[in-house]
Order: C-alpha cells, then sequence, then structure tokens
C-alpha cells in the first residue's frame, strides 16, 4: 500500500511537471524597455513605387509626474501596407513598441482624396489600438501635424487628443469622430464619414472645418461656417455667436444652444426631409451706437435668425445632396422605415439626388 501511495505520487509530480514544460516565461516588459506610440500617421508616399508613407508619434517622457517633458521623436517608412510598415519601424527601434495609448489616427490630404477604408479597417482590427483614438485629417499631411509641437503640451501627443476632446463640448465648428464611429459610418449603408480638418495657420494648430467622405474617400471640404451649421444638424451646438441687424443697429448674438431633429415625409412624386431647429440665445454685445433693444427690435433679431439659418443650412443640405454624400444619416432613417433592405438600398440611390428639403428654424432670445 504504501508502495502503491509513492508511485501515484511520483506519477502525479511527473504530471505536473510535463504539463508545466509548455507555458511560456513571463512576457512582461520593463516600462523602460517600451516605446508609448501617442498617435499614427499615414501621407501619401513621395517614393515611386510606395504607396504610404507611415508616421509614429513616440513619446520620450521620463515618467516623472512632477516633470512636464513633451519630448517625441518620429519614426517614418515608406511601405506599400501599414503592416509591411510596422514591421520596418520595429526594427528601428531598441525597444518594444506599444501602441496601447495611441488616441490620434491622423490621414494625410493625399491619402484621405485616394482611400482610407482600408486604413480604417487595419486600425479597426488591431486589439492594441484602442478604439476610442480620434481621427482627423491632416493638411496638406499627417508629417507637418505630428511633427508640431506646442509649448502648453504636457506629454508628446496630448494636445491632439485634448484639443479632440474639447470639440465635443466646446467648440462650434468640428465634432471629433473616434475609430469606431469612422467604421461604422464607412460600412452602414445610407450613413456617410466625416472627419475634422487639421492645419497650421501662423504657427497655432487650427480646427475648425469638416470634410465629408462617401464610402470610400474625401469629397469635399467645408468652410468654418458651413462646418458650425453641420454641428447644429448633428450634434448639436453650444457658445456660438454670430451677427445680425435690426433698424439700422448691429448686434452680436450667442447661441447658447441648439439642435436638429428631422423626419421624411414621401410624397407619389418626391420624398422630402423636414428638419426643425431650436436654438436659443441672447444679445452678448452691442456693435454699434444703437439704442435699448425693445420687444419689437427683439422679434425682429428673433425673425431674422430664422431666416438666417433656414437659408443657410437649405444651401448646405443642397450642397451635400449634389456631391452625394449623407452624414446626417437620410439614407439610414429611409431604410429603417422600410422592410425589404436590399431593395430600399438601390431604391434610395435613386430617390436621395431628388430629395426634397424644408427647413424650420426657431429662434428664441433670452430676458437681458
Amino acid at each position: 500500500m504504501v508502495r502503491s501511495s509513492k508511485s501515484r505520487v511520483r506519477v502525479a509530480c511527473a504530471l505536473v511537471l510535463f504539463l508545466l514544460l509548455p507555458l511560456s516565461g513571463c512576457a512582461f516588459e520593463d516600462i523602460d524597455r517600451r516605446a508609448f506610440v501617442t498617435s499614427i500617421g499615414l501621407d501619401q508616399s513621395e517614393v515611386t513605387g510606395k504607396k504610404y508613407s507611415l508616421i509614429l508619434k513616440i513619446s520620450l517622457a521620463k515618467g516623472d509626474p512632477k516633470t512636464i517633458d513633451s519630448n517625441f521623436t518620429l519614426l517614418k517608412v515608406n511601405c506599400n501596407s501599414i503592416s509591411e510598415g510596422l514591421d520596418h519601424l520595429r526594427s528601428m527601434s531598441d525597444k518594444k513598441l506599444d501602441f496601447g495609448y495611441v488616441k490620434a489616427l491622423l490621414f494625410g490630404e493625399g491619402v484621405a482624396k485616394q482611400e482610407i477604408p482600408l486604413a480604417v479597417d487595419y486600425f479597426m482590427r488591431r486589439p492594441d489600438i484602442q478604439k476610442i483614438a480620434y481621427l482627423g485629417v491632416g493638411k496638406p499631411n499627417a508629417y507637418e501635424m505630428l511633427k508640431f509641437k506646442p509649448k502648453e503640451e504636457a506629454v508628446a501627443g496630448s494636445y491632439l487628443f485634448y484639443t479632440f476632446e474639447r470639440s465635443c463640448t466646446q467648440s462650434p465648428f468640428v465634432y471629433a469622430v473616434p475609430l469606431y464611429d469612422a467604421f461604422r459610418r464607412i460600412n452602414t449603408p445610407g450613413l456617410d464619414l466625416t472627419l475634422p480638418v487639421l492645419e497650421l495657420q501662423q504657427g497655432v494648430l487650427q480646427i475648425n472645418k469638416i470634410s465629408l467622405f462617401d464610402k470610400k474617400r474625401w469629397q469635399e471640404e467645408l468652410t468654418p461656417e458651413e462646418s458650425k451649421l453641420l454641428k447644429l444638424l448633428t450634434t448639436g451646438i453650444r457658445n456660438d455667436t454670430f451677427t445680425l441687424k435690426a433698424k439700422n443697429s448691429t448686434y452680436s448674438v450667442s447661441t447658447e444652444k441648439g439642435n436638429t431633429t428631422y423626419q421624411l415625409v414621401e410624397g407619389n412624386a418626391f420624398t422630402t426631409a423636414i428638419l426643425t431647429i431650436k436654438m436659443q440665445g441672447a444679445l452678448v454685445e452691442r456693435l454699434d451706437e444703437s439704442g435699448v433693444v425693445t420687444e419689437e427690435m427683439k422679434h425682429a433679431l428673433e425673425k431674422q435668425a430664422e431666416d438666417q439659418f433656414q437659408k443657410k443650412v437649405s444651401r448646405l443640405l443642397i450642397k451635400m445632396r449634389n456631391k452625394s454624400v449623407d452624414p446626417l444619416g437620410f439614407g439610414l432613417r429611409y431604410r429603417s422605415r422600410h422592410l425589404n433592405h436590399t431593395q430600399d438600398l438601390q431604391t434610395w440611390s435613386t430617390v436621395y439626388p431628388h430629395l426634397k428639403f424644408q427647413v424650420l428654424a426657431n429662434y428664441k432670445l433670452n430676458e437681458n
């Protein structure tokens, strides 16, 4: 009995040792052996026979929370695919490239005007790149945007991330587009992609324009004013200002909050999109020697603001329709109201070029 018990113990120990053999050691990399990539840029290659110019922005922060250090280095390589480029870039660093902190993915103007769905699909498939990373178009290219180093940046790459974050709630011009939303818009019939445009102007990074995409490439760049209107139609705006005139007086008026709803009405001859815009604001500044604002003058300003928004929004909607881009998702709404989606997609492609628009604006000025 004793021998039998000892034999079973020996067999159990041997089995445990055998099972431990295929297990690898600890795969953890020390922090000083990792290179933290904060942003990725993709430009059109200037080398004949190469498709992309891939750029990585790597933070050189020392890791001391008391020290502000935004130093960085840029690694750049020409390649025919992103995966090929990353293989080459790994050989250019003595550390392991860590993509877990990537917060910005920028496409150069040349790449955006060619085709970006394949690049978006690749980044979406990578498990080590966060799906909340923000996308943008660098003008004229992504390299110049990544090379930019603002004085107030605490950590390399943080300036871009916080700028995109701020645009969600504070900027009246653009709204940030995360990776998962870009992927959804590219792959959802009846809904198209929009991306903010980044541009350096006199040493300052400006993000006040929106680029419109179809399912493949950049089709149109909106002006700052048109970008504000598009944000009003999609996510709504806050803290915007514009100028109005009434009875030989000029005023600066704010829009404290504004949002838009719409519905599609199908008729026998054509389909109409009816958009209802509701805004609330206040008079913030007199721009000339105008007198006290009366009730009559206030109603006149409200009516002028409504007429102004109705005309400008109608022009923007027609412009987007003529470019065959649909960032508001009219096609998605149309398909959701019909059962046969395969037929509806084909039908919508004939309906949208002739879609009519009716814009109803309601603007209320608060009491001063």
